[in-house]
C-alpha cells in the first residue's frame, strides 16, 4: 500500500513538471462530500440511526491498472482514504492519479478515475470522477504551477455532482 501512494505521489508530482523545476504551488482538490441517509432521511453516520455506518467498517479501494487497489492511511497522511467530519458527513479523498485522461483541451486535460466504497461486508458502491488537470507554466521566474481538481462525480453510475453547483453529495440508502 505504502509502494502505491508512493507512485501516485511521484507520478502526480512528475506530471505536473515541466522545464523549469521550481514550483510555485500545487492546487489539489480530490475531496468530494458524500451524506448518507435513510428513507426517513436519518444521517446514516449518527450511531442512533438503526442501519448505521461505522467508518471503521468502511474500505476505500482505487481502480489502478484495472485492479482495485486498497488505499490506506500511512504515516499520518492522508493521501487518499476516507474521513467523517463533526457534522457526520464522509470525506472521500478521490485518486489524484492525471494518468487517465479522457479528453484534452487548449485548456486542461480531462481525467477519469474509479474508485469502490466498500460500506459494508455487503454494501460496495462505485465512485466515478472526472477531474481537470492542467500543468501551468508561468513566463515569469517563479516556476510552475500544477492544478487538479474534481469537477464531476458519479455515484453507482448517476451523476450526483458537478463542480458548477458544488456542496454536499447526497446518497439515500435503503
Amino acid at each position: 500500500m505504502r509502494t502505491l501512494l508512493i507512485i501516485l505521489a511521484i507520478t502526480t508530482l512528475f506530471g505536473c513538471e515541466e522545464e523549469n523545476e521550481n514550483m510555485d504551488g500545487f492546487n489539489l482538490a480530490n475531496q468530494i462530500y458524500i451524506s448518507y441517509k435513510n428513507v426517513d432521511r436519518q444521517n446514516l453516520f449518527d450511531n442512533l440511526t438503526e442501519g448505521s455506518f461505522s467508518i471503521e467498517a468502511m474500505k476505500l479501494f482505487y481502480l489502478v491498472n484495472d485492479e482495485p487497489i486498497e488505499v490506506t492511511i500511512e504515516n499520518g497522511y492522508n493521501m487518499g482514504s476516507i474521513e467523517l467530519t463533526s457534522d457526520n458527513i464522509l470525506e472521500v479523498f478521490t485518486n489524484p492519479s492525471s494518468s487517465n485522461i479522457i479528453e484534452e483541451t487548449s485548456e486542461y486535460d480531462i481525467v477519469e478515475n474509479i474508485a469502490y466504497l466498500e460500506l459494508s461486508e455487503t454494501d460496495t458502491d462505485t465512485i466515478k470522477t472526472h477531474s481537470l488537470s492542467k500543468n501551468l507554466s508561468h513566463s515569469t521566474a517563479t516556476g510552475n504551477c500544477c492544478y487538479f481538481v474534481v469537477s464531476k462525480v458519479w455515484y453507482n453510475g448517476e451523476l450526483v455532482w458537478e463542480i458548477e453547483t458544488g456542496g454536499v453529495i447526497e446518497i439515500m440508502k435503503k
